[in-house]
């Protein structure tokens, strides 16, 4: 079979225009033939030139209409492709092909996903720019566009969608670890990280004032020579890894949305991912959910990058497999760096889990286990509860286990209730 002559649409292309021609000049057409019809009956020369010109208009714009409209094509550009949850962002559509002298007027309409919001927008001869922030963490497709071609006056149009071309990941905010009542622990010495974060005691850096620090820290002769006690500053050491754990699934019927426990995770994996990484120590993360994914290990900007992307990337589910982070733990715990700080993200453990925890004590130097009780997180906008939510009994005897663990390495953390981060983001 032969190909069609170059430079010759297609009959499906010809079929097409025909079909967006008469579908825009139905309405036009026939009115003009009732007006020329009515002309005739009537023998009115003036309702007649009326008719003519109602049928010339209609069949010369509506064909400049669907010639325009096969010409036309959406450019979209993006000033950050990654963001963070409510950071100022713009996104612009430009239409390229239209003819901006020419008689037929333009309108661009971005479109945006759920959880971004419109704030406000400017608009072009043919570009329309939106700014917009976002209010949830996730990927989200943007850049498509509603482009509307209008007749001088407004009495024909042909509208239609470009579809989105461009991803914005948008992560969480990281906010203090001080004001969400985490402390990490150092796997060098099992002080708290705020204090004594790995380091190499053998390259001093510098000092700094007495802050609280450990008595060990202080640079005495410093302190005797300048009168006021002052901590010795030392360089950060690589010789151990922060492995990440966050355990995005819940079983069984819950009080509060998945997207809520998504947030309140993703919050805290961010700020500790960013904590981590200020200061310079290695890290990777693991993400649990309805598909697992390990970064694996690095320290820089990228590696952050990527982390929070896929942060960005996990979701919340529910599951009746009780035991899914210790399996996966247990096929995959030699893929970490050995003596390496594991750090657990997790709605709720069991005793058991904990204990079954304990056998891979080996694996790691140490590990901290954090938990999110129900009604330690609300939603963005929610109002703090005014009534004091009671520790269940199964959240008590987790308590009453924490000074054991700790003695063992395993240290517990169970962040306090009507203590929700929308509020700790503010402090």
């Amino acid at each position: 079979m032969k190909a069609p002559p170059a430079g010759r649409p297609d009959t499906a292309v010809r079929s097409n225009r025909f079909h967006v021609f008469f579908r825009t000049a139905g309405a036009g057409l026939l009115v003009s033939l009732l007006m020329l019809v009515v002309a005739l009956l009537l023998r009115s020369p003036s309702f007649l030139v009326v008719g003519l010109a109602a049928l010339s208009y209609t069949v010369v714009l509506c064909g400049l209409l669907t010639a325009e409209n096969q010409r036309l094509s959406v450019t979209s550009i993006l000033r950050h492709s990654v963001a963070t949850v409510r950071q100022p962002n713009m996104l612009t559509c430009t239409v390229t092909g239209y003819m901006v002298t020419g008689p037929l007027l333009l309108s661009v309409e971005p479109l945006l996903p759920p959880y971004v919001i419109w704030r406000h927008s400017t608009q072009g001869d043919n570009t329309a720019t939106v700014f917009f922030d976002a209010t949830r963490k996730g990927q989200y497709a943007l850049g498509s566009a509603r482009v509307a071609l209008h007749d001088p006056l407004r009495i024909f149009h042909i509208q239609r969608t470009f579809p989105s071309r461009l991803t914005l990941t948008v992560v969480p905010r990281p906010i203090s670890l001080a004001a969400m009542r985490i402390a990490l622990t150092s796997p060098l010495d099992g002080q708290r990280v705020r204090y004594a974060p790995n380091v190499d005691t053998s390259q001093l850096a510098g000092t700094h004032p007495y802050d609280g620090e450990p008595i060990n820290r202080i640079h005495w002769k410093m302190s005797a020579h300048t009168g006021t006690l002052v901590v010795k500053d030392f360089t950060p050491s690589a010789s151990q890894t922060v492995v990440l754990l966050v355990n995005f699934t819940v079983r069984g019927d819950t009080g509060f949305t998945l997207e809520t426990l998504d947030d309140t995770l993703s919050t805290a994996a961010a700020s500790i991912l960013q904590y981590v990484h200020d200061r310079r120590l290695p890290f990777g993360l693991v993400t649990i959910g309805p598909q697992t994914h390990w970064t694996g290990t690095g320290r820089d900007r990228t590696h952050l990058l990527y982390c929070l992307t896929a942060i960005a990337r996990a979701q919340a589910a529910q599951t009746e497999d009780a035991g899914i982070v210790l399996d996966w733990l247990s096929q995959n715990a030699r893929v970490f760096p050995a003596r390496s700080q594991l750090v657990l993200l997790a709605h709720e453990m069991e005793e058991t889990e904990i204990v079954h925890l304990l056998k891979q004590r080996e694996h790691f130097a140490r590990i901290t286990i954090i938990l999110f009780p129900e009604g330690t997180f609300l939603l963005p906008g929610e109002h703090r509860a005014p009534y004091y939510l009671k520790d269940t009994s199964r959240l008590l005897r987790l308590r009453s286990l924490q000074r054991v663990l700790r003695e063992n390495g395993i240290e517990l953390t169970i962040v306090g209730l009507n203590d929700p981060l929308t509020t700790l983001a503010t402090c």
